[in-house]
C-alpha cells in the first residue's frame, strides 16, 4: 500500500503534537483528514508554519466528514470523555484505530470497544508508548531473574511548563488519575506481567497529590503522581528479595540507571524517535503491511487493564478527597484553601464538558468559578447568578460533592 489517510481526530494541544509527528512521515501518510470543531485558527497558525506538510492536512469538522473520505487508520487525541464514543464510531466504520490513553473511562465502555474491535477484526491500539520504551526495556534488563519486593514509582508534573518549546499547562478537563494512572500501569506491567495490580489503599496528598499502595502479585508498589509539583519527576525503584535495588531516574529520558548503589553508564540506544513518533511508525506499518496485530502490547485488549485500575483509583480518590475537604471545613477552614480548592477543582472541573481554558485569565477564571459554584451549591435559595446554576446542577449529581456534604454534616 502507498501512503495512507489518516483520520487525525482533535484539535487540542495533544491533537497538534500527534500532527506534527505525521507532517514529518510523508513516506507513510499521503493525506491528513484532521477533524476539530473548536480550533481551526491554531490549527491554520500550525500549519502556516510547515509549509512544506501544508498540502497533505485537510482540515474538518466532523467525524462524518472525515468518514466520508474513506480513511484507512485513525488516531483519536480528543478529550479522554471522548474517547470511547469516538472510537466505536470508526471500529463500526471498519477503520484501523489507536486511541491515546485512556482507551475509556469506564472498564465497562473499555470491555465494549475491545469486543466490537474483536467482531470486526480491526485494529485497536492504545497509546501507551512506555510500553516499548527502549530504556524502560533495558533497565528492567539489568535485574532479570531477581524477584521484585517492593516497587515505588512517582509520575509527578508542574502546573505549568515548557515542554518542546511548548507550554504545557496540567489539563483540568481529564482526571487526574486518568491522565496519569495508564502510565503508571504500564511501568508496572513491565515489572510484572504475569498480574494485574490490585488496589489497597489511597490516600490524597497536599497540592492534589496522590499517593496509591497496590499489590502486585507476591509484591508491593507504591505510587506517587500529582500535577502541581515543583517541577517534573519520572522515577522508578525496585527492591528486591535479595537486598540489592535497582533506580531509573527518566526525568529526562532515557534517565540515569543505579543498580546496587552503582551507576550504570547511559543507556546507549539506537533509537532517535522520541516514543510518539515510535509509536505512531509501528501502528502505520501495521495498517500499511496488513501485518498481524493480535502480538501488539498496545492492543488494546491487553490493557484493559489500565483502565480497570483507573478506574478503581478514581472511585476510592474521589471519597478520600471530599472526606479530606470535609475535614478541613469542619475544622474551620476555608474553600480557599491551597488544598481544599484544588482537590475541589480536580474532582469537578472534569466533570463540566467544558473546553480547556486557553489562556492563563481563562483558566484562573475557571477556577474561581468552580469554587463558587461549589460555595453557591451548599447555600442554593442564596444564588443569585443564573449563569452558575447548570454548574451548581452537576456539582449536586457528583459524587463528590454527595461524599463531601454527607462528611461535613457528620
Amino acid at each position: 500500500m502507498s501512503g495512507l489517510a489518516v483520520a487525525l481526530i482533535g484539535g487540542g494541544r495533544w491533537g497538534r503534537t500527534h500532527a506534527s509527528v505525521l507532517a514529518q512521515l510523508s513516506d507513510r501518510v499521503e493525506r491528513v483528514l484532521w477533524v476539530s470543531r473548536h480550533n481551526n485558527d491554531a490549527l491554520n497558525a500550525f500549519l502556516a508554519d510547515r509549509m512544506e506538510a501544508r498540502d497533505r492536512f485537510t482540515l474538518l469538522e466532523s467525524l462524518d466528514d472525515a468518514l466520508a473520505l474513506r480513511p484507512d487508520a485513525a488516531i483519536v487525541a480528543t478529550p479522554a470523555a471522548d474517547h470511547a464514543g469516538t472510537s466505536e464510531t470508526l471500529l463500526r466504520q471498519g477503520v484501523p484505530t489507536l486511541v491515546e490513553k485512556p482507551l475509556a473511562l469506564s472498564v465497562e465502555d473499555a470491555r465494549r470497544l475491545v469486543d466490537l474491535a474483536a467482531e470486526r477484526s480491526v485494529p485497536l491500539l492504545v497509546g501507551l508508548h512506555l510500553l516499548e520504551a527502549p530504556f524502560l526495556h533495558h533497565f528492567l534488563r539489568l535485574s532479570v531473574g531477581r524477584a521484585v519486593a517492593v516497587a515505588e514509582l512517582e509520575w509527578l508534573d508542574p502546573e505549568q511548563e515548557i515542554r518542546q518549546g511548548v507550554v504545557k499547562s496540567s489539563n483540568l478537563t481529564t482526571h487526574k488519575v486518568d491522565e496519569i494512572m495508564p502510565h503508571l500501569w504500564s511501568m508496572l506491567h513491565l515489572v510484572d506481567d504475569n498480574v494485574e495490580p490490585q488496589l489497597r489503599a489511597v490516600k490524597p496528598l497536599p497540592q492534589g497529590a496522590v499517593e496509591a499502595e497496590v499489590g502486585l502479585g507476591r509484591s508491593r508498589a507504591t505510587l506517587r503522581f500529582g500535577r502541581r509539583a515543583l517541577g517534573r519527576k519520572r522515577w522508578i525503584r525496585l527492591e528486591f528479595r535479595d537486598g540489592g535495588s535497582a533506580e531509573l531516574d527518566f526525568t529526562i529520558e532515557p534517565g540515569v540507571i543505579v543498580i546496587d548503589g552503582v551507576q550504570r553508564p547511559d543507556f546507549d540506544g539506537n533509537c532517535k524517535s522520541s516514543p510518539l513518533a515510535t509509536e505512531l511508525t509501528s501502528f502505520l506499518d501495521i495498517i500499511r503491511s496488513g501485518q498481524d496485530f493480535s502480538s501488539s502490547p498496545q492492543l488494546a485488549s491487553r490493557c484493559i487493564g489500565a483502565v480497570e485500575l483507573a478506574e478503581a483509583v478514581r472511585t476510592r480518590l474521589i471519597e478520600a478527597e471530599a472526606e479530606a475537604v470535609a475535614v478541613r471545613l469542619a475544622h474551620g477552614g476555608s474553600l480557599r484553601d491551597p488544598d481544599v480548592s484544588t482537590w475541589i477543582i480536580d474532582n469537578i472541573a472534569p466533570l463540566l464538558h467544558i473546553q480547556e481554558p486557553r489562556t492563563h485569565n481563562e483558566r484562573r477564571e475557571l477556577l474561581e468559578l468552580i469554587v463558587d459554584a461549589v460555595e453557591a451549591a451548599n447555600l442554593p435559595d442564596n444564588v443569585r447568578d443564573d449563569g452558575l446554576r447548570p454548574m451548581i446542577a452537576t456539582i449536586w449529581q457528583s459524587d463528590f460533592f454527595g461524599h463531601m456534604t454527607r462528611g461535613w454534616s457528620a
